[in-house]
């Protein structure tokens, strides 16, 4: 029988980490990188709270964990960062295109998005199923058989779902039916109006929902992770510019500015171990 436990595993920082370029030296963190020179543009899909989010209609730019990050970041270079909005799929391409200098959007690190672009990890994460109060967690893959479950397109979490069927397919049981939307709002949503048994999203998202209107969900399953894949700054490929902004988060983690941001927004000290070092 092939069993998960709701139980999150610690990633192992293996060859994935040893991908990333962050190798500097201590000038580099006094040194604003060549793109950010006349400012800091920054590719953000504000719809994934806390990471980045419209706390208000009116506002002209989002609010999160990420825009925090952001603002830090470019304070430390003592230059202006601004944000350019649009749905997920197109961060990365809009990066490539040179429409903006980075992405800061909820972008965990994945070994197939370092071939394009550099990284540099700023928070750790998991990635979970949740359904809603109440749910029993899910011990057994065999559980989710037949079951819908929503998921943002353009993320990881298509892929990764549709591996887990490849897995349960493999052990005899029906997949799962996957519903993609381009908004991790529509996909929650879908959990709400009993469209979906489950959604995909990551830890930090029911960190904060749960701080804002708590008792509506419930983590059942934490998916299996043998990599490391925190969220990650995604910059173009310059080996020299990454290693900037790497010294850069590893001075941001020393001064404390990092944990407050994390604090700021009812996460986990814990998911700064390893960040910047």
């Amino acid at each position: 029988m092939i069993t998960r436990t709701a139980k999150r595993k610690m990633p192992a920082r293996g060859a994935l980490a040893a991908a990333i370029v962050a190798v500097a030296s201590p000038l580099a963190a006094q040194t604003v990188p060549e793109f950010a020179a006349d400012g800091f543009s920054v590719c953000v899909d504000p719809t994934f709270p806390p990471m980045e989010f419209m706390a208000d209609a009116a506002d002209k730019d989002p609010s999160g964990v990420d825009i925090d990050v952001a603002r830090a970041l470019a304070a430390h270079w003592d230059v202006g960062v601004s944000f350019v909005s649009m749905d997920f799929a197109g961060l990365l391409p809009s990066l490539e295109a040179g429409r903006c200098d980075a992405v800061i959007s909820g972008t965990v690190l994945r070994e197939d998005r370092l071939k394009t672009f550099n990284a540099v990890p700023y928070l750790d994460t998991a990635t979970v199923l949740i359904a809603g109060k109440g749910a029993p967690a899910v011990s057994d893959i065999a559980e989710l058989a037949g079951k819908t479950v929503a998921v943002q397109s353009g993320t990881s979490y298509p892929g990764r779902m549709e591996a887990l069927n490849a897995e349960m397919e493999a052990a005899g049981h029906a997949p799962t039916r996957i519903q993609q939307y381009p908004k991790q709002s529509d996909a929650i949503q879908q959990l709400l109006v009993g469209r979906a048994a489950y959604v995909v999203t990551q830890d930090t998202e029911i960190a904060f929902r749960e701080m804002q209107d708590p008792g509506k969900f419930e983590v059942v399953f934490t998916m299996p992770a043998e990599v490391f894949e925190p969220f990650s700054v995604y910059l173009r490929k310059d080996d020299v510019e990454t290693a900037k902004v790497g010294e850069t988060v590893k001075a941001l983690v020393a001064n404390g500015e990092l944990l407050k941001i994390v604090e700021k927004w009812n996460l986990s000290p814990g998911q700064l171990n390893g960040i910047g070092e």
